[in-house]
């Protein structure tokens, strides 16, 4: 997800189709500049050289989010348009295809890219991206991965595994016992103020497109 405002201007913008390197070539609809989907930057044009912010994103299903964020207001669908979207389209395609996705994340000016697939039986993985620490929590029955600063108050917090429920992944802070939703990063059990982690820059990554648009920057599990 991205930010569509660049210098001072909020872009619109389409596709016709095009891609590169199997990643979706938009455009904006003022200017006719050329952005590359998989990386938000922009390759020909008016803003060449620019890079689109991203937004924190968490892909999941809608029953796991509803369990975690149950005050969540949703644009509705037309009636018509609600039986069309209650799957995925592309469902059967990367299934032929064998396509696997990754959790992409982006951490100050490095990214490192997390197979699902590699994050299968580990809830809870804590190591550094370039200088930043990184925490990335997967709840594997919903395929819901997330990341997280694990720095408080300038303080790197270790955590250790509590238990994978049906809706969540809780983890406990090692030094002072409280209990987290890992998939919120929010604290949820102690009497003072409930602290909040900073959630990085993420998104859903085709892991065999990583290389062709990183092709410096590491994959979990690979030497």
């Amino acid at each position: 997800m991205y930010v569509r405002r660049v210098k001072n201007e909020t872009l619109e913008f389409g596709h016709r189709g095009w891609l590169l390197d199997e990643s979706f070539i938009f455009y904006d609809k003022k200017y006719d500049s050329l952005w590359v989907q998989a990386t938000g930057r922009c390759i020909d044009g008016r803003f060449k050289g620019e890079q689109l912010p991203t937004l924190p994103v968490t892909h999941t299903t809608w029953g796991e989010w509803r369990a975690l964020h149950p005050q969540t207001l949703v644009l509705a669908k037309p009636s018509y348009l609600i039986e069309k979207y209650r799957h995925d389209g592309y469902e059967q395609t990367y299934r032929v295809r064998g396509t696997e996705f990754g959790l992409a994340v982006f951490a100050a000016d490095r990214q490192k890219l997390y197979p699902l697939e590699e994050l299968r039986n580990l809830p809870l993985v804590q190591e550094t991206i370039g200088d930043q620490s990184v925490l990335v929590v997967f709840h594997e029955s919903s395929r819901t991965a997330v990341a997280f600063d694990p720095t408080i108050d300038g303080n790197r917090m270790e955590f250790e595994l509590v238990e994978v429920t049906d809706t969540d992944v809780l983890i406990r802070d090692a030094h002072r016992s409280v209990v987290w939703s890992g998939l919120t990063g929010r604290a949820i059990s102690g009497d003072e103020p409930k602290p909040q982690l900073r959630q990085y820059r993420t998104t859903q990554f085709v892991v065999s497109n990583w290389p062709k648009h990183f092709p410096d920057s590491p994959v979990f599990g690979t030497p």
